[in-house]
C-alpha cells in the first residue's frame, strides 16, 4: 500500500484486519517552484540493507545480506534496565516496528545487549506479534523464557556498526555465529 500520510492507527487497523502481512510506504512529494519534483520514502524491507561502515569496499564486505525469505529473527538492541525487566522479566518486547510482510515469518527474538557489552546474549521463541496501543508499533510475546547464546559480540573496527535499530536474520545464522560480522 502506498499512501501520502501515514495515520497514527492506520498499521494497527491493516495488522487486526488482514491475515497477511501488509507493508505500507509513506511517500512524500516535494515540488520547487519550476516543477521539478523530488519523492521520499524508505526503501521496502529497508531493514534488510547491510549495516556496514561507510567507505569500506564491497569485497570486504562480501555478501552478508540474509536473503528475505530465510528470514525468521528480528534481533533487537536494549539497554540493561530494559533488557533485565521486560526482555527477561516479562518474557516479551514491546514498542518496536516491525515490517508489515515480515511479521508472519518471524519466529524468534533476539536481544542485542548495547554497550559496554555489545552483544547478542538472549534469544526466544515467538508466541505472537500484536499491536501495541495505537502507535503503529508491535508486542513481541515470548513462547517461553529467552535462553543464553553466545555471546555473539560487536568486533571492534569490524564491518557491522552496533545495532540502534531492529535488525531481521536467520535463527542458523546466529546459532553459528562468534561475532556480528558472521551474521550480517
Amino acid at each position: 500500500m502506498v499512501i501520502d500520510e501515514l495515520l497514527e492507527n492506520l498499521e494497527n487497523v491493516l495488522a487486526r484486519s488482514f491475515q497477511f502481512g501488509v507493508e505500507v510506504l509513506e511517500l512524500a512529494r516535494y515540488e520547487k517552484k519550476g516543477g521539478e519534483r523530488l519523492y521520499h520514502f524508505e526503501p521496502f524491507l529497508a531493514d534488510l540493507a547491510e549495516d556496514v561502515e561507510a567507505g569500506q569496499d564491497t569485497a570486504r564486505q562480501g555478501s552478508s545480506r540474509p536473503d528475505p525469505g530465510e528470514v525468521d529473527t528480528v534481533v533487537v538492541p536494549a539497554r540493561e534496565d530494559g533488557f533485565s525487566e521486560t526482555f527477561l522479566g516479562e518474557n516479551r518486547w514491546y514498542e518496536i516496528r516491525i515490517h508489515g510482510t515480515m511479521r508472519p515469518q518471524i519466529k524468534y527474538i533476539a536481544g542485542y545487549r548495547v554497550a559496554p557489552i555489545s552483544a547478542i546474549t538472549h534469544i526466544a521463541p515467538v508466541k505472537s506479534i500484536e499491536p501495541w496501543k495505537d502507535t503503529g508499533k508491535f508486542v513481541v510475546n515470548f513462547a517461553e523464557p529467552a535462553r543464553e547464546i553466545g555471546p555473539i559480540e560487536l568486533v571492534k573496527g569490524g564491518r557491522v556498526k552496533p545495532l540502534y535499530n531492529l535488525r531481521y536474520t536467520a535463527r542458523g545464522r546466529l546459532e553459528s555465529a562468534k561475532t556480528l560480522d558472521d551474521v550480517w
